[in-house]
């Protein structure tokens, strides 16, 4: 690529990306449509629709949708429960953490032997239970199918 050919190219770029801004800049908040009641507003930054209709010589506009503002309502609710919920979390961090007395709880000998009788009481059922079984299987390798 020659030198002229690189510097066309840059220029060529320049002037796609700059019409692209313009058009860009040009398109503003509200896009305007023409229907046959009036002409339909729609605000880009909030997604509001309204119809805007001359009458009495003066122009009105509004709102097309009941859902927008049951979407607004919603929003709105959401948000302040957000900011509830994040001063929750920020009392929360702030809030110094329970004094340990740094001594463990150890549970007492009395609960520790109940412990070990359950433990031991469920071995036992448990052998039982395989000798159970073990008696079955001898008992039944006698008997032919």
């Amino acid at each position: 690529m020659t030198i002229v050919q690189i510097i066309s190219s840059v220029l060529v770029a320049g002037v796609v990306i700059g019409a692209a801004s313009i058009a860009r800049a040009e398109t503003g908040r509200y896009s305007m449509t023409p229907t046959k009641d009036g002409i339909l507003k729609l605000d880009t930054k909030t997604g509001a629709v309204s119809l805007c209709a001359r009458s009495s010589g003066k122009w009105k506009c509004q709102g097309v949708d009941g859902q927008n503002s049951a979407l607004h309502d919603t929003v709105r609710r959401l948000e302040q429960e957000n900011d509830r919920l994040r001063a929750q979390l920020d009392a929360a961090r702030l809030a110094p953490a329970p004094e340990s007395s740094g001594k463990l709880d150890v549970p007492s000998e009395e609960d520790v032997d109940k412990a070990m009788d359950f433990m031991e009481k469920l071995l036992h059922r448990f052998k039982g239970m395989v000798e159970d079984l073990k008696k079955d299987k001898d008992d039944q390798q006698g008997v032919p199918l």
